[in-house]
């Protein structure tokens, strides 16, 4: 009986710092503490969740094992299946096709993730089982029951898709106006991506069976629907046109070439590393990762001290 007991208590208490990152993510409005009881004792199989990997660094699942507080790994194995994982299954070789085309025969619905974009110019760079990526593509999209674009590599090709690549990648947004493909899709762009975002996600569709409402880049509006400019900690240095000349120095770092007036994200509410810091909360200016068009052409400029006709505060 008091193994029982404990047990018991160690699974309210589990659920208790899951809600704890439900609630940090905002998700406690369409999700409570009693609809999470309910869903951890439901005999209903949990979301299938299959995760592919196109051109990357890998650095989205680095965030999302790194994660501390946030126990995003627990929400993961109580409430979804991750059917594959490039870094987190054991399977190799053939075991990895035979998952695929398992699932692919099968009638199970599954949700797709895929981190990194789709190299359509230069298809052998990602290649599975003698399958280019674009071919797994093809397969899979129009199956899934919906579409996960972890990352900006994902969402809007970012890093892999600058100029002078000879992939040709795409992000899922791109390739699926490309192939005409209406998988509904869900983007969550960020390098990497916030960890705490894909929970948002995961959790609004098991709960709703739809996306979360987005913008038409397929962005979560609860976490993307206003820039870095409007809830900037240097907010009040911009109205009073007191700017940074130096990265360090205090000020709005807008003339450093800060992105966060185009940028949109959450990155001054839900930081990175369990909330430790952001770019502009460590004195640098924002890069605009999150964005449709990062990384841009021209990033950062030096402060030109001859144009500075406001004076500086003592």
């Amino acid at each position: 009986m008091f193994t029982e007991i404990s047990r018991d208590i160690d699974r309210r208490q589990a659920l208790k710092r899951i809600f704890a990152a439900i609630t940090a993510v905002g998700a406690s409005s369409f999700l409570s503490f009693e609809d999470l009881l309910a869903a951890d004792a439901s005999p209903r199989k949990p979301l299938n969740i299959l995760w592919l990997h196109g051109s990357s660094c890998t650095g989205c699942s680095c965030a999302l094992l790194d994660i501390e507080k946030v126990p995003v790994l627990d929400v993961l194995t109580r409430f979804a299946h991750i059917v594959f994982h490039h870094d987190l299954s054991l399977a190799t070789g053939d075991q990895v096709i035979a998952i695929k085309e398992k699932l692919l025969a099968s009638e199970e619905p599954f949700v797709l993730v895929l981190e990194g974009s789709i190299p359509v110019s230069m298809p052998h760079t990602c290649m599975v089982g003698h399958r280019t990526m674009d071919s797994w593509m093809e397969r899979i999209l129009p199956k899934a029951t919906a579409c996960i674009a972890a990352g900006t590599c994902a969402s809007f090709g970012g890093i892999t898709k600058m100029p002078g690549m000879d992939t040709g990648c795409m992000g899922l947004l791109q390739y699926s106006s490309f192939k005409g493909y209406t998988t509904p899709l869900i983007t969550l762009p960020g390098c990497p991506m916030k960890p705490e975002h894909l929970l948002y996600a995961l959790l609004y569709f098991t709960a709703h069976g739809r996306p979360p409402a987005s913008d038409r880049y397929g962005r979560p509006r609860h976490m993307f629907g206003r820039t870095i400019h409007d809830r900037c900690v240097n907010y009040a240095d911009f109205q009073e046109n007191y700017f940074a000349r130096r990265i360090g120095e205090d000020g709005c770092l807008l003339k450093l070439g800060c992105q966060g007036m185009v940028t949109r994200s959450d990155c001054v509410v839900q930081g990175y590393n369990n909330n430790t810091n952001t770019c502009i909360r460590a004195g640098h200016p924002c890069i605009g990762c999150s964005g449709e068009s990062f990384p841009r052409r021209v990033m950062f400029h030096s402060y030109d001290d001859s144009r500075d006709i406001i004076p500086r505060r003592p």
